[in-house]
C-alpha cells in the first residue's frame, strides 16, 4: 500500500484536513481498533443496497487505496445511514453513475472541479462527501492511523526528537 504521509508536514496536512471535514460526529473508535481480518469481513449494510455497497467499496478504493482493507466502506455505510441529506445526495450519484462511463475517468473529472474550488452542482458535491468521509474512515481506522501516519498512542514523552528536515 502507497503512504500518503511521506513527511511530518504532509501528515499534519491530512490530519488538519480530516479535522475541517467531518461530516458529523463519529466517535473515533468506531474502525479504530479493527483487525485487518475484521475490517475484511463482509458486512450486511445498512443503507446501502449490495451493489451501491459495492460501488462504495470501488470508489472508496479507487479516492485512497487501501480504504477497503480498512472498512472504510462499512464505515462510509454506518455514516450515512445515520444522515438522511446525505442518503439523499449519495443515492443521487450512485443512481447518476450507473449511467456514466469508466468511472476512475469521472472520478477525475470530478476531483479537478473539486480541487478548483467549484462546489456547484449535485456530482461535485457527492464526490466532496464520500471523499471526506473516505478519508475520515480510513484516518480513523488502525490501517490509516497507526499503520499509514505512525500514531504510537497517547503516551507522554521524555523528549520530542529535533526535526531534521529543512523547511
Amino acid at each position: 500500500m502507497p503512504s500518503y504521509s511521506t513527511d511530518r508536514r504532509g501528515a499534519l496536512k491530512i490530519l488538519g484536513s480530516i479535522g475541517a471535514s467531518c461530516v458529523g460526529p463519529v466517535a473515533g473508535d468506531e474502525l479504530y481498533g479493527r483487525t485487518a481480518d475484521e475490517a475484511a469481513t463482509p458486512v450486511k449494510p445498512s443503507f446501502f443496497t449490495a451493489a451501491d455497497f459495492a460501488t462504495i467499496s470501488r470508489v472508496a478504493e479507487l479516492i485512497l487505496p487501501g480504504a477497503v482493507a480498512a472498512g472504510v466502506p462499512s464505515y462510509i455505510d454506518w455514516v450515512v445511514s445515520r444522515n438522511g441529506a446525505q442518503q439523499a445526495l449519495l443515492s443521487d450519484g450512485l443512481r447518476w453513475l450507473d449511467g456514466t462511463g469508466e468511472l476512475p475517468v469521472v472520478l477525475q473529472a470530478l476531483c479537478e472541479e473539486a480541487d478548483a474550488g467549484r462546489t456547484q452542482g449535485r456530482m461535485i458535491q457527492w464526490f466532496v462527501l464520500v471523499k471526506s468521509l473516505t478519508a475520515d474512515g480510513f484516518y480513523t481506522s488502525r490501517a490509516g492511523l497507526v499503520e499509514d501516519l505512525g500514531y504510537q498512542g497517547n503516551s507522554m514523552m521524555a523528549s520530542f526528537p529535533e526535526c531534521l528536515h529543512e523547511h
